[in-house]
């Protein structure tokens, strides 16, 4: 969902690449994200597949924002050299497995927070 929501946000000059610290490579997204993304925000998530972040360059990101704590502590333990390119935890929840309102809720919060992100970053290119 992240990712879909920065494509959609940030646009087409800015790279992004959604990964998890747990993921299972080439997985399809959670029924219920895709139909969430479509339904409540017409984003097409579906051709999205998992990707573990163990697989990228970290270093090649000027930035890295972890949706949890969880992920945030994972990544500062792995990838120790990242210092001020690694951002706060959005903390938002995980909704895998859990119902159609927690997609949603989740889905809400990474938008508003991917919107903050963008003028973040516009902020930058002043």
């Amino acid at each position: 969902m992240a990712e879909g929501f920065a494509h959609k946000i940030l646009g087409k000059d800015v790279h992004v690449e959604s990964a998890g610290t747990h993921a299972y490579r080439g997985e399809r997204p959670a029924a219920k994200a895709v139909e969430t993304m479509l339904d409540k925000f017409a984003i097409d998530i579906s051709l999205h597949r998992s990707q573990n972040v163990q697989d990228l360059r970290v270093e090649d990101f000027d930035y890295i924002v972890p949706m949890d704590y969880g992920i945030h502590e994972d990544l500062t333990r792995d990838f120790s050299g990242l210092g001020a390119r690694l951002m706060s935890s959005w903390e938002i929840d995980d909704p895998y497995g859990r119902d159609i309102l927690k997609y949603e809720e989740a889905a809400a919060r990474i938008r508003e927070k991917m919107e903050e992100l963008s003028v973040f970053l516009r902020k930058l290119d002043r």
